[in-house]
C-alpha cells in the first residue's frame, strides 16, 4: 500500500473514479446487458437447485454452473476498480419466484466476492422494502436505531460499509424511488480546491453509530473513521451522516459548528445537479457500487396498495478479499463500520455458529469462501 506524499496531498486526484454526471451524457458504457445465454443459465440454476445448496456453493462450483458469467464478472470488477459503478440489466426475475430471484442474485454475487451479513438478523440477502419504520436525520428519529433501507423515506447520499454493494430490483414503486450516485473523488477534488479547511476536518473523521446491533461488551460506536483517505494515485471515502449523528448522540458529545459545516459542505456538493448521475431501476436490474469511491441516495417513494406489487429489492454486501484496491484500505476504513455484532460474517462463519465479533483478519475472512484449487 503506497501512501500519498505531502506533495501529492496538495494535488487533485487524477483517476477514472473522478467523474460528474455530464461525463455520461452520451456514454452508456456503465450499462451491461445480460445475453440470452446468461439469462438461460440463471433460469436453469434456480429451477434445478435448492436455496441451501446455492448458498453453500463454492465460487468454483458456481463458475461451472454459470460459465458464461465468468468473463462478465471480471469486467464488472474492472469497472468497479476504475469508474466505481455499473448497472447489470436483464436478470429474468419475471420468470422467477421471489426466492428464486434471491438465489440467482446470490449466485452472481458469489462469482464476484464473499457475501457478508448485513444486520442483527444475519441476513446475507437483505430485503430492501418499506417495513413501516420511521427514518430520518433528526435527533428524534436517530434515537430509534432505524435503518434507511427499511423505510420509503428520502435517503441522503451515503456509502454502505463493505467493499461493494449490489442491489437487485424485483419490483418498482408506484412513483419515486429514483437512485442517484456521486463520485466521492470528485467531491474531494472540489473540496481541495474551494473548501480546504472543511476537507481537513473530514479527513480526521468521525465515530459511527452501531445502531444497537453490537454484541454485548462491544462499544455502541466505532473508532474514528476518516471521511476521506488519500492514497498515492486515488482517494477513498466512507460517509453515512445518520451514523455520524447517532454516534455523537450516544457519546454525549455534540458535533462542533466547524464539523457540522464540513458535513454540510460535503452534502451540498453531493446534491449539486452536475455531480449526480440519476438512474431509475427496472425489474431485473443489478446496481453495483464501489463503496470507497461512490455514494448513493434515493428519493422517497409512494408505494402500491397491494402488497404483491410493492417496491422490493434485494441487497448484497460483498467483500473482495485481497483484490486491489479494496485490500489496500486500512482496518478502520474497511472494517470498523462493517464488522461487529452479527454483521460482517460469511456463510462459513454462520454455519460454524460464530455469531460474535470475528477476530480473524480480513484475508482469513475471504479465504473461508475462496474457491478451491482442487
Amino acid at each position: 500500500m503506497q501512501a500519498a506524499s505531502s506533495a501529492q496531498l496538495a494535488l487533485p486526484v487524477d483517476h477514472p473514479s473522478v467523474w460528474t454526471a455530464g461525463d455520461f451524457a452520451d456514454d452508456d458504457s456503465w450499462l451491461c446487458y445480460l445475453s440470452d445465454e446468461q439469462a438461460g443459465q440463471l433460469l436453469a440454476l434456480v429451477a434445478g437447485g435448492e436455496p441451501s445448496e446455492v448458498m453453500a456453493s463454492s465460487r468454483a462450483a458456481m463458475a461451472s454452473l454459470l460459465p458464461s458469467f465468468v468473463p462478465v464478472v471480471e469486467q464488472l470488477k474492472r469497472d468497479l476498480r476504475l469508474r466505481g459503478f455499473v448497472l447489470l440489466r436483464g436478470v429474468p426475475v419475471q420468470d422467477m419466484s421471489q426466492e428464486q430471484a434471491g438465489m440467482a442474485f446470490w449466485a452472481i454475487g458469489l462469482l464476484m466476492g464473499v457475501g457478508l451479513t448485513q444486520n442483527a438478523r444475519s441476513d446475507l440477502i437483505c430485503p430492501v422494502t418499506d417495513m413501516g419504520v420511521r427514518f430520518g436525520y433528526s435527533e428524534a428519529t436517530t434515537q430509534h436505531n432505524a435503518r434507511g433501507y427499511q423505510s420509503r423515506a428520502d435517503l441522503n447520499y451515503h456509502c454502505d460499509p463493505t467493499d461493494v454493494v449490489a442491489l437487485l430490483c424485483l419490483r418498482k414503486a408506484k412513483s419515486g424511488g429514483q437512485s442517484s450516485i456521486v463520485s466521492t473523488p470528485a467531491i474531494y477534488n472540489e473540496m481541495l480546491r474551494a473548501h480546504p479547511r472543511q476537507l481537513e476536518l473530514l479527513m480526521r473523521g468521525f465515530p459511527y453509530d452501531r445502531k444497537g446491533e453490537e454484541s454485548p461488551g462491544e462499544a455502541p460506536v466505532t473508532e474514528r473513521i476518516p471521511v476521506f483517505r488519500r492514497h498515492a494515485s486515488r482517494v477513498s471515502c466512507r460517509y453515512a451522516r445518520s451514523y455520524i449523528i447517532g454516534a455523537a448522540l450516544k457519546l454525549g458529545v455534540d458535533l462542533t459548528s466547524q464539523e457540522q459545516e464540513a458535513l454540510d459542505c460535503f452534502d451540498a456538493l453531493a446534491r449539486r445537479e452536475d455531480m449526480a448521475l440519476k438512474m431509475s431501476f427496472e425489474p431485473g436490474d443489478i446496481q453495483l457500487l464501489n463503496n470507497f469511491t461512490v455514494i448513493h441516495g434515493r428519493t422517497s417513494y409512494e408505494d402500491h396498495a397491494e402488497p404483491e406489487l410493492r417496491r422490493f429489492l434485494y441487497r448484497l454486501w460483498l467483500h473482495l478479499g485481497d483484490e486491489a484496491p479494496w485490500s489496500e484500505e486500512c482496518e478502520a476504513m474497511r472494517w470498523a463500520f462493517a464488522r461487529f455484532g452479527k454483521l460482517g460474517l460469511n456463510v462459513s462463519q454462520i454455519e460454524a455458529g460464530q455469531m460474535a465479533r470475528v477476530a480473524a483478519s480480513p484475508d482469513k475472512l475471504a479465504a473461508a469462501d475462496a474457491p478451491s484449487n482442487q
